[in-house]
């Protein structure tokens, strides 16, 4: 048996013979994709490199890449290379030299070519398995990996989800029932975007730079009439934008305030009472340092749950009780509002009355704002409770993606992050290549 052939040093050493099929099928290439013999060369590093000439099938080279018709032949490019998944510690890249045909809808462009994306210099199976490690690794440990830029993950990650949420299509939005809404921060200085989850299937169905009631108009608009009528509930916190738009696209749909955001309402107010008693105390000189400052030091004990509290929580909770009745009775008031919110509608309807008129008597400042609010949304919080709904299912989604943000240390282009987050969160059928 004789050794290989040696080529010249510019075309690369031939591997041993394989044959086309084999060759295709351990690639994971197209049906319709005809390979040439495979040649090693090096790379700047002096690593190995596998070179595989591949064509498309006669009948698919003059397409065009942006909507697949058939074009006239116009020229040819030199060749280019595509980046396939490893062989070994070799990479391997795919050779073609693809011609630009005359497409009479958007000129002359690049042809299609069956195993890569449109302006894209890596395969199909490359960029999926780049996206698939990117939903489960950090950036960096993806860059390393996979042997590319890091800032070309993100890219990948944006072409990969808007692939799979063009084959899901318009059914993307069927059947929504219910929904929620809400902002969430992705950068230092107020940076926000919106999201909107689907309750029922559990997963991200729609997010969008920015906040307020413009942003949530266009997921509306994205919505045929059909699919607008469907939607009977519609969740998320006490803004106005958000009634607004509820009203003005889905009429129909009950709005259900989120309980979390209703106590939250209530700590908020409570934290703040805290805030002037301490610096009360430090004006008059009774105030402690740090810590232990019975006032300052009760923050967390005053916040938290009644019955989650430490035995040293409790024991700080009675020295507010023993120092600042104003204070210690925002903390009763919070903690009522928060029981109400755990009764039955018909239980809770006096009591939310109750309390809204009790607030506004006490004259605690934040207190009586809250009251007025609680009594002006009073039919918005019992239908909250009839219905048992919430955002913990989008509120658990703000905290995947903070930590998503943090695991892939921040990316710059927000529609990259968007991308992200679809793949991990939006029910997208990403799976590795070849184990569909």
């Amino acid at each position: 048996m004789f050794p290989p052939r040696i080529e010249p040093k510019n075309r690369g050493t031939p591997v041993p013979t394989i044959s086309a099929g084999a060759l295709k099928r351990m690639l994971h290439l197209p049906a319709n994709v005809v390979t040439g013999a495979p040649r090693i060369e090096k790379d700047r590093r002096g690593g190995d490199v596998v070179v595989v000439p591949v064509r498309p099938y006669a009948r698919d080279t003059g397409r065009c890449a942006e909507c697949g018709g058939h074009g006239r032949p116009y020229d040819r490019l030199p060749a280019r290379r595509w980046r396939q998944l490893d062989i070994g510690c070799a990479k391997l890249l795919l050779e073609y030299a693809p011609p630009r045909v005359d497409c009479g809808a958007h000129g002359v462009t690049v042809a299609m070519v069956p195993w890569a994306r449109r302006k894209s210099a890596y395969t199909y199976d490359f960029e999926r398995q780049v996206a698939w490690l990117s939903v489960h690794a950090p950036r960096s440990a993806v860059s390393a990996l996979m042997r590319v830029d890091w800032k070309s993950v993100g890219p990948v990650c944006r072409r990969v989800a808007d692939e799979l949420r063009a084959e899901q299509g318009a059914g993307l939005f069927d059947h929504l029932r219910s929904i929620g809404v809400d902002e969430t921060s992705y950068k230092r200085g107020h940076k926000y975007m919106t999201i909107v989850v689907d309750h029922d299937r559990g997963r991200v169905i729609w997010m969008h730079q920015g906040h307020g009631e413009k942003v949530f108009d266009l997921f509306f608009q994205q919505l045929t009439p059909a699919q607008r009528e469907s939607i009977r509930v519609i969740t998320g916190d006490g803004a106005r934008w958000i009634d607004e738009c509820a009203f003005r696209w889905c009429p129909q749909a009950e709005r259900i305030l989120d309980g979390f955001h209703i106590v939250g309402w209530a700590t908020d107010a409570l934290d703040k009472v805290r805030t002037a008693a301490w610096r009360e105390a430090r004006k008059t000189g009774t105030a402690g340092k740090g810590a232990k400052d019975p006032i300052k030091g009760a923050r967390w004990a005053l916040l938290k749950n009644g019955p989650d509290l430490a035995a040293g929580q409790k024991a700080q909770l009675e020295c507010v009780a023993n120092t600042d009745e104003t204070l210690w009775q925002a903390y009763k008031l919070k903690e009522r509002l928060r029981m109400i919110l755990k009764q039955t509608a018909e239980t809770a309807a006096p009591l939310l009355r109750q309390w809204a008129a009790d607030a506004f008597l006490s004259g605690i400042p934040g207190f009586v704002p809250l009251g007025e609010k609680i009594d002006r949304r009073r039919f918005d919080i019992l239908r909250t409770i009839r219905s048992g709904l919430s955002n913990a299912r989008l509120e658990a989604v703000n905290n995947r993606i903070k930590t998503t943000i943090k695991i892939g240390y921040g990316y710059r282009n927000l529609d990259n992050l968007i991308a992200l987050v679809m793949l991990k969160c939006g029910g997208l059928n990403l799976q590795l290549p070849g184990r569909q």
